[in-house]
């Protein structure tokens, strides 16, 4: 395995897992990961206001043509990813797309398994994007999460909040996402 680089040491460490930067072309491995969860909660954004409703979702597995498709804009060449893996399978993944806007980049994609979830693996993943951020200059990341309360209040926990003043290109594209930002270094 080559080493991720941008990545941070964590407190809690699965010594099974190992993580690293992937390649563009290893995105037919996105497959490998099971989304798959029953959601009865979701948030709903008004402004810098997040309500809380009751939801019967069901996240199936992917379509995978589909999904990549879906993903076209973040998986651009610029982008950067990063994997987790326990063996050879990819367990989890991160994205990272730059420039959205001035000084921000994107948190573009974030996915657990759903057995590996609850792990510390998502937040590992996350510290190598933002040490990653920082590196390219950026200093802010903007988010637009799937409404799951799992899902937001991850993003929450890793110091995102809700901006009233989403990016009208992501909006558009995911307009019932929760649109979030966060400062990851001043100037």
């Amino acid at each position: 395995m080559m080493p991720l680089g941008y990545l941070a040491p964590t407190t809690h460490r699965d010594p099974m897992i190992t993580y690293r930067r992937m390649h563009r072309s290893e995105q037919a491995r996105f497959a490998q990961v099971d989304r798959s969860e029953r959601i009865t909660q979701a948030y709903r954004q008004h402004g810098r206001e997040l309500e809380l409703v009751a939801v019967d979702w069901l996240a199936e597995p992917w379509s995978f043509p589909a999904i990549l498709r879906e993903w076209a804009p973040f998986l651009q060449d610029d982008c950067a990813l990063w994997g987790a893996f326990d063996g050879d399978v990819l367990i989890g993944f991160c994205g990272y797309r730059p420039n959205v806007a001035p000084g921000t980049g994107q948190f573009a994609l974030l996915h657990v398994s759903n057995p590996y979830r609850g792990r510390g693996i998502g937040r590992r993943l996350a510290e190598a994007l933002f040490a990653y951020a920082r590196a390219q200059e950026a200093t802010a990341l903007y988010v637009t999460a799937t409404p799951t309360r799992s899902t937001v209040e991850f993003y929450l926990g890793l110091g995102f909040e809700p901006t009233d003043d989403p990016l009208p290109a992501l909006l558009e594209l995911e307009p019932e996402d929760i649109h979030m930002r966060m400062t990851i270094r001043a100037d």
